[in-house]
């Protein structure tokens, strides 16, 4: 269908709301530095745990370890967000020179963006969840354990409620 004969403003504005898009590019630039500081971060992290291992107990090697798994979450959604968010509101990333791309990256619709990021998000809470309730006895008080929880049963409603909805509005044969 031919489109509607259009003025000049309404060329302007049109090619105007068009190339917003562009807005999000610094943004996304941004992550990718913050995903580096991340990776920075991470072996940072790292060295500090290997060089105390040895005088580590359980307790503290465990904490250790999820605070890397933690990172490790971050960084995967940093990853998530810039490369699902650059495609769906900038451009299609063109995957031909590169075989080793995941297929998710290829097909995930913003509904599986926003399930991806919600799933993320319930595993760094629960990580949290688990590290504050190993510290239980050093220095993480009552009202912040319950607030940990509070925010994990909030995460896994809304993520319930987020699926179902998203299930209901599906067309039959669309893309997951």
């Amino acid at each position: 269908m031919a489109a509607p004969h259009r003025t000049g403003v309404t060329r302007l504005i049109v090619g105007l709301v068009l190339a917003s898009r562009w807005a999000m590019m610094p943004l996304f630039l941004g992550l990718i530095v913050g995903l580096g500081l991340l990776v920075v971060a991470f072996f940072i992290q790292l060295w500090q745990f290997a060089a105390g291992l040895f005088g580590m107990n359980g307790t503290e090697v465990i904490m250790g370890i999820l605070t890397l798994m933690d990172l490790a979450l971050v960084g995967g959604l940093l990853v998530i967000v810039i490369q699902s968010g650059y495609e769906n509101f900038v451009e299609k990333i063109d995957r031909t020179g590169a075989p080793d791309s995941p297929a998710w990256m290829t097909r995930i619709s913003f509904s599986g963006l926003k399930l991806k990021l919600f799933a993320s998000l319930m595993a760094i809470t629960a990580i949290t969840l688990l590290k504050a309730l190993m510290r239980l006895e050093i220095a993480v008080s009552e009202t912040q354990v319950k607030w940990l929880v509070v925010a994990s049963v909030i995460f896994i409603i809304a993520y319930a409620v987020l699926a179902v909805t998203d299930r209901l509005a599906r067309n039959p044969g669309e893309d997951e």
